[in-house]
């Protein structure tokens, strides 16, 4: 999927979730940004433009291990140790992009390294997904216009 149908779908996701979570600003943040992050292991994205981020496309193929359950949990395990306010964010908007690129054509090896493949019906940027991103981003002004009213107590 395109990163702007990512970031649409993950802001609808994590806006919903909010309710539950402690610290509201540092899970959506998070949560959003590691939603595009598995995207670095190819220089057609916008994420994976960026200078700093080229070094993992010469270790990794796109929708390779960066693109798997086996890597998120990984690194939610990792992140569980050493800073555990943060595991859940990460691997909440990382599994939304997974999850998302598990829906297209292309799909995703969820369990990398096994060979074990799992695709979609949705071809990237096609007509269905400008219409879902569409959608999405009409949902998301609904929840921000539903999410002002409550903090102004209307």
């Amino acid at each position: 999927m395109m990163q702007k149908t990512h970031l649409a779908i993950a802001f609808c996701l994590i806006i919903l979730v909010m309710p539950y979570i402690d610290n509201k600003i540092s899970f959506f943040l998070l949560a959003l940004f590691f939603s595009i992050i598995p995207d670095i292991d190819t220089s057609n994205s916008r994420v994976g433009k960026n200078i700093f981020l080229r070094p993992f496309q010469f270790f990794t193929k796109h929708r390779g291990m960066l693109h798997s359950i086996t890597f998120a949990l990984f690194l939610a395990v990792l992140l569980f140790m050493f800073l555990p306010s943060l595991a859940f964010s990460v691997l909440f908007g990382y599994s939304i992009h997974l999850i998302l690129d598990g829906l297209t054509l292309e799909g995703i090896k969820p369990f990398w390294p096994f060979d074990i493949k799992i695709r979609g019906f949705i071809r990237t940027n096609s007509f269905l997904e400008q219409a879902s991103f569409f959608i999405f981003v009409l949902v998301d002004v609904i929840l921000i216009i539903v999410l002002m009213f409550e903090i102004m107590g209307i």
